[in-house]
């Protein structure tokens, strides 16, 4: 087995990653890498895998988890069964995956369960975990990258802010988003362009929404984004939860109860303005950047960037 910390992942910045000790937990019976940047992750995943390592612990966040399994997928294909599990150690600012499988604790806390399950089993249990591909198509070339959790325009805007303004965690995300939305309402502040719309073109297995300006658009594998924010209906069909709308901001504001935690209900404006069910596909045209797992992508170019379901992740999973 192996871990894999990155020591600029929310939890683990300004040396905290060192209170873990996860040398010392894993001793003799695995390897331990740490990465200093988001692009040192490649290598260091290929180094474990080229070692043979059968599990790959991730300290760090969700933007962690993506890049590591993008790396790995593009390294042994779609499915092969010979990639190695991936783990999340709860290491970041948010860990969306990790609450979605039902992980809780420190770092520590998770690794030391991780190895009373290596130590005690010749196969270790797993589990699968549904992924996005993202087919991103700009001038010249082509890229491929899988995650969980996709979102443009407003999303993009406010996590732009939110890891150049604060110091990562719930409470903060919660007290920026409430700034933001103040701002949005009454066009007022800095941040008041941050729940602006975005010029882009979107279409939904097929359908072209009507508008060429978007609020946000979400593509997400799990139905719970952030502790208990779920605003997805569950519809019928389709792969993956999708959001998507071109109303402007100081529109929904009056329903956003309705809006944020739909909880089934129906929302309160038409498909064709608001679309909030599965879906199996959407294309995206725009040239303003997105973020994918927590992490922002920077593009100033035009691109057009299709999303379907990806190949099944494998986790360890803990009894």
């Amino acid at each position: 087995m192996a871990v894999l910390t990155n020591v600029t992942s929310g939890a683990n910045r300004r040396g905290r990653h060192l209170r873990y000790r996860l040398p010392e937990i894993v001793g003799e019976r695995g390897l331990v890498l740490e990465t200093e940047t988001v692009e040192e992750i490649d290598g260091a995943v290929e180094r474990l895998a080229g070692c043979g390592a059968g599990l790959i612990c991730l300290n760090g966040g969700d933007g962690t988890v993506q890049r590591a399994l993008t790396r790995l997928i593009n390294l042994y294909g779609e499915g092969d069964p010979r990639m190695p599990l991936l783990f999340p150690l709860r290491g970041g600012t948010l860990n969306v995956l990790a609450d979605n499988l039902g992980l809780k604790g420190r770092p520590d806390q998770l690794a030391r369960r991780v190895m009373g399950i290596v130590d005690g089993s010749d196969q270790l249990p797993w589990t699968t975990i549904p992924t996005l591909r993202l087919q991103i198509e700009l001038e010249g070339r082509s890229e491929r990258e899988y995650g969980f959790f996709f979102g443009n325009g407003a999303l993009y805007r406010f996590d732009q802010v939110y890891y150049r303004e604060t110091r990562g965690g719930s409470l903060a995300a919660a007290a920026l988003f409430a700034k933001c939305a103040a701002a949005g309402a009454l066009r007022r502040t800095r941040y008041s362009s941050v729940f602006g719309t975005t010029p882009m073109r979107v279409t939904v297995d097929g359908f072209r929404m009507p508008g060429d300006s978007f609020t946000i658009v979400l593509a997400v594998a799990f139905k719970k984004v952030v502790l208990t924010f779920n605003p997805f209906r569950e519809g019928d069909g389709g792969d993956f939860y999708t959001l998507a709308t071109s109303l402007p901001f100081s529109r929904m504001i009056t329903r956003l109860d309705r809006l944020l935690w739909i909880r089934g209900d129906e929302p309160p404006y038409p498909r064709e303005v608001y679309w909030n069910s599965k879906s199996s596909e959407v294309i995206i045209e725009a040239r303003e950047g997105y973020t994918l797992d927590g992490e922002v992508f920077f593009l100033d170019e035009p691109y057009r960037l299709t999303i379907t379901r990806g190949p099944e992740g494998r986790v360890l999973r803990l009894s």
